[in-house]
């Protein structure tokens, strides 16, 4: 039967409709269901589904099973808006991914191996299927096999575990298994139809090794290939299906060397052409590939040997030749055809294409006989029976290095009580035993796992354990709640302090005998540990242990002027509040907007006071339209304060540019494409479309109807009107290149000429583009004044004046001057008036003292509770001894380079939260060692892959002849390749980090930044100034940077 597309797609939604429905009934899936289950055969091809979530119309025989297709995700993700964007973005990235192997392919491999094991008098003990789809291979596993598959797409990993209940099926990438706790760490045989692209893949395991592993990484079917060998157990078989690719393409040599050097070569069969046709709808190449893993091999066999080369064909009388073709496929009983032929493929390239003319069944009796027959010859009993098997699953003691069986009192789940600041590696006390907890990745639906790994007796003591967990769960209530609530916790304080001195009284201090060998033991042990200090010889409390170091408690006894109230509200809160000024002044709100007038202005959209350099600043035009939308709205006495602040900024809007001063050029991104479109019809005489892509800054232009403008006035060789027009709007000139003949070869080079006519044709483009705008009608002409100066001609700089501030603590004693330049206190009373800012000064007009300056007043005011300075390693020093000159008698961490080595960094970190510094002053290396808590990572990889998403987005809406197939994939691919190397940076910050404390429960929350180590933009890498941003961004942390 041809593959009908409707078809698949009714039997896939039906698939999923009942699939949703046994899910939310929390049962098994019956007999019946199960048969409506196996149906299922993914979106490869279909590619209606990108409608899903669209204002696109589907065609009239899709609409019904998408509309039933989107209510049954709908139903799937309940409340969970992210959750059905990821099932939505699952099923359109698989219409270029999921293609189903027939099924009597399958039948065929578990029909040979299954009489090649019984033969043999073997068994298959484990089994893997490492991209499951819905199971296709998993009939390849015997009866009483232990069976485990991957499938990585949300919905199909459902289907799947509810097919094969009876299998371990895990809904998660085949790159998650090294997180996963199976019975089996290796297996027997590992069969699959496996995904090929060039999407990236980040394995921990691989990319620690480096060479050819890491290598593999970079492939999804190669990565694939050298995991699973990998995972076999000796003897072990390998059975992929996969693209042609592997075997064919030169730059896959290295995996074709790894295969063979540690596997012997099984079977090899070329597949035809129209394979999966049947069930997807598409014709595309593919091999079946089956190893045997034999890790010291003496040598190659000759049919080995001709694997690893390709060789080109003569496709015509031309000269022209074809795709490398493996050279093992020219043997005899290696393709699954009844011919071939050299034809070109879509992308225009000769190749060799093979099909099958005789009927299915024909088919699969042909590939049972060619895999007996290479079964017969070179599968080894020995190799499997030599002691490779995994026979049974153990676990490492965690404090020595002898295998240990499974036992009640070894590692098992844990059960017990978990505080939402437990981590991994939490000392705890079950079932009278100490140990540690330990999280398991699991599936994606189903709860993460904690296991229970307990410590050896030898190092714990149960009587000082139960008297150490005590403080360490009221250390972590003080903290948590006096960060989360800005309050001071005078119960929760003094009963951690009662904790404390119960535990020194009878054990002595942390630092004191072998405690503190003990509270390491513990992964929060490095923090709890730094409650204490030691300087010098003394052992003292830490801040925590005496007052809050999460916020700083301000004085409202103190009684104060209105004006001086605003300011030191400014200084205490960042911003106006009337409250505070209320308490200080003991005057009411109508009495402070009296005193304060002209100082203060109402603003309705936050409704909030402002100060006048806040409210007068920035996109005055903006922020007048939105207040004034606001004004019937509101209350008689709001009126007449925002009449006020609307008059104030109408009074500093600057004056309007006319259209006589504007230097308007073709291609400026803030002009309506529509204006484009309608030059460009005009110019072509037939109408044309211009659209804009923001995410890749790319302008695309189409006509509608055939244009002999376009196709001879502006044409270039194969440059039409289209593309020039998009040349001029980007002001770019196109790559023309000509063949010409050199040493024998021919070889493509620049087109000179050809460049320098479709260079001027451009220009003449954009010079009538300003002549055909003089000339539009005025309200055109003034439409563009508006849009521009609103958007541009729009902004007010505020002026600050830092002349009446006064510096309590500062002492010009160490420096050659005895008071702050006046460029200096304004720079300072901009940054505590804004909460920071740009300085950019000269050299040598004093911006180290402004930052250190800026940091410590902030400090001292309350508008910090701990600032931070970070900058070069080769200066860092310079800023640290700066500060202490100006502030002697501050508090300032300046730590060493010892102090962030692995074992000293938990301690400093700790230090850095448990104490109220006036300010703590890093290099750029110690602060990229600061650990980001789990919420800060998610919105940086979020961020990080948001641009490709919107680009996604914008072409599926896209109904012009430029969104292909080709772009889709792209763009899929290049997705798929930023999530691999951000798990891979992820990695990488794990490596080097230490996760006791993070940025967020530090306290840190304002940053300096020196920005000369971000000057040369190029050489630094665009990923860590991105990471540094989004962090400031996330804790709402603003930045000096000079």
């Amino acid at each position: 039967m041809n593959y009908n597309k409707l078809t698949s797609l009714v039997a896939n939604v039906e698939a999923i409709e009942t699939a949703v429905n046994i899910h939310v009934q929390g049962r098994t899936a019956t007999a019946d269901e199960k048969e409506i289950l196996s149906r299922y055969s993914g979106f490869g091809g279909i590619k209606d589904v990108h409608n899903i979530g669209t204002d696109r119309p589907a065609a009239d025989n899709m609409a019904e099973p998408l509309n039933r297709l989107e209510k049954a995700l709908r139903i799937l993700a309940g409340e969970d808006e992210a959750m059905y964007r990821t099932l939505v973005e699952n099923i359109k990235a698989s219409v270029l991914t999921a293609f189903y192997t027939p099924q009597f392919i399958v039948e065929a491999v578990a029909r040979q191996m299954h009489d090649t094991f019984k033969d043999n008098s073997l068994q298959i003990r484990s089994f893997l299927e490492p991209s499951a789809g819905i199971g296709g291979f998993l009939p390849v596993a015997m009866p009483g096999t232990h069976s485990y598959a991957f499938e990585k797409d949300c919905i199909t990993g459902l289907i799947l575990s509810l097919l094969h209940d009876d299998t371990d099926t895990l809904t998660a990438g085949f790159e998650t298994i090294g997180e996963q706790d199976f019975e089996h760490s290796k297996f027997d045989v590992i069969a699959s139809n496996i995904p090929f692209g060039n999407f990236k893949v980040f394995d921990a395991d691989l990319w620690k090794k480096g060479g050819i592993y890491e290598q593999a990484t970079k492939t999804i079917h190669n990565y694939f290939f050298v995991k699973a060998m990998e995972l076999l157990n000796e003897g072990g078989l390998l059975a992929f299906i996969t693209s042609r690719g592997v075997a064919d393409t030169p730059g896959n040599k290295f995996l074709r060397e790894y295969l063979v050097n540690h596997a012997d070569l099984i079977s090899a069969v070329r597949m035809p052409d129209t394979l999966f046709m049947q069930t997807s709808g598409i014709e595309v190449g593919s091999d079946l590939l089956i190893f045997q893993k034999h890790t010291n091999k003496a040598a190659l066999s000759l049919r080995e040997k001709m694997f690893l080369q390709v060789a080109k064909e003569k496709a015509d009388t031309a000269g022209s030749m074809t795709e490398p073709t493996n050279r093992l496929f020219s043997l005899p009983k290696t393709t699954l055809a009844t011919g071939s032929r050299i034809a070109m493929n879509q992308f225009g390239k000769y190749v060799r294409k093979y099909q099958w003319l005789g009927d299915e069944a024909a088919m699969s009796q042909y590939l049972s006989a060619l895999l007996k027959y290479d079964f017969s010859r070179f599968f080894r009993k020995s190799l499997f029976t030599g002691g490779g098997q995994d026979d049974r699953h153990t676990q490492i003691s965690l404090f020595g290095g002898v295998a240990i069986e499974r036992t009640d009192k070894g590692k098992r789940a844990y059960t017990g009580t978990m505080e939402n600041w437990m981590k991994n590696g939490t000392m705890v006390v079950f079932e009278e035993q100490v140990g540690t907890v330990q999280f398991r990745k699991s599936s994606y639906y189903r709860e993460v796992a904690i296991d229970f790994v307990p410590v050896d007796e030898g190092k714990v003591n149960m009587e000082r354990a139960s008297d150490y967990f005590p403080i360490r769960k009221a250390y972590f209530d003080l903290s948590i709640k006096e960060r989360e609530e800005q309050k001071e916790q005078t119960g929760l304080r003094a009963e951690l302090n009662a904790l404390y001195d119960a535990f020194v009284a009878k054990w002595g201090c942390f630092h004191d005998n072998d405690n503190k060998e003990f509270i390491m033991l513990d992964s929060l042990g490095a923090e709890v540990f730094t409650i204490e200090m030691q300087l010098g010889r003394d052992i003292l409390k830490a801040d925590i242990m005496h007052e809050p170091v999460a916020f700083k408690k301000i004085d409202t006894t103190q009684k104060l002027t209105p004006n001086e109230a605003l300011a030191s509200s400014l200084n205490f809160y960042g911003h106006v509040d009337m409250d505070y000024i209320g308490q200080v002044t003991d005057m009411t709100e109508e009495e402070i907007i009296g005193a304060l007038k002209g100082e203060i202005f109402y603003n309705p959209v936050s409704r909030e006071w402002e100060y006048k350099s806040k409210f007068l600043a920035g996109n005055v035009i903006a922020k007048s339209k939105e207040i004034i939308t606001c004004l019937q709205d509101l209350p008689d006495n709001e009126k007449e304060w925002v009449e006020t602040s609307v008059k104030a900024l109408e009074q500093a809007t600057p004056e309007a540019i006319p259209y006589e001063e504007l230097d308007i050029n073709m291609g400026e991104r803030w002009i309506d494409t529509k204006l484009y479109a309608d030059f460009a019809s005009e110019l072509f005489e037939t109408e044309a479309e211009v659209m804009y892509f923001d995410v890749n800054d790319t302008y695309l232009v189409r006509l509608k109807r055939y244009s002999p403008v376009a196709y001879n006035i502006y044409s270039v060789r194969t440059c039409n009107g289209e593309d020039l027009f998009v040349h001029a709007l980007h002001d770019t000139v196109p790559e023309i290149t000509k063949e010409i003949y050199f040493s024998g070869d021919t070889v493509r080079v620049p087109d000179e000429e050809a460049i320098q006519e479709a260079a001027g044709k451009i220009q003449e483009i954009r010079e009538r583009f300003n002549r055909w705008l003089d000339n539009r009608p005025v309200e055109v002409r003034d439409e563009l004044v508006r849009i521009y100066n609103e958007r541009f001609n729009c902004y007010v700089r505020p002026t600050y004046d830092g002349s009446a501030q006064t510096f309590p603590g500062l002492t010009f004693e160490q420096f050659p001057y005895d008071e702050l330049y006046p460029s200096q206190k304004d720079a300072i009373w901009m940054i505590k008036q804004n909460g920071g800012g740009i300085c950019w000064h000269g050299v040598g007009t004093g911006k180290t003292m402004i930052m250190c300056v800026a940091a410590y007043e902030m400090k001292r005011l309350g508008l910090v509770q701990k600032p931070l300075i970070i900058g070069l390693k080769a200066n860092v020093h310079e800023i640290a001894d700066t500060f202490r000159k100006a502030y002697p008698m501050a508090k300032v961490l300046y730590p060493g380079n010892e102090d962030f080595t692995p074992a000293n960094r938990k301690e400093i970190f700790s230090k850095i939260k448990n104490n109220n510094w006036d300010c703590i002053i890093l290099t750029h290396d110690q602060f990229g060692k600061i650990p980001q808590s789990e919420e800060v990572m998610i919105d940086i990889f979020t961020e990080e892959l948001a641009d490709t998403e919107h680009s996604l987005e914008v072409l599926e809406q896209s109904t012009m002849r430029y969104r292909s197939g080709r772009m889709q994939n792209g763009l899929e691919k290049r997705k798929q390749n930023l999530t691999a190397k951000l798990a891979e940076l992820r990695m990488k910050i794990n490596n080097r980090k230490d996760d006791a404390v993070d940025f967020h429960t530090m306290g840190i929350d304002h940053i300096f930044v020196d920005e000369c180590h971000y000057q040369n933009f190029y050489e630094f890498p665009k990923f860590r100034i991105k990471l540094l941003i989004l962090i400031l961004l996330h804790f709402n942390i603003v930045r000096i940077i000079y």
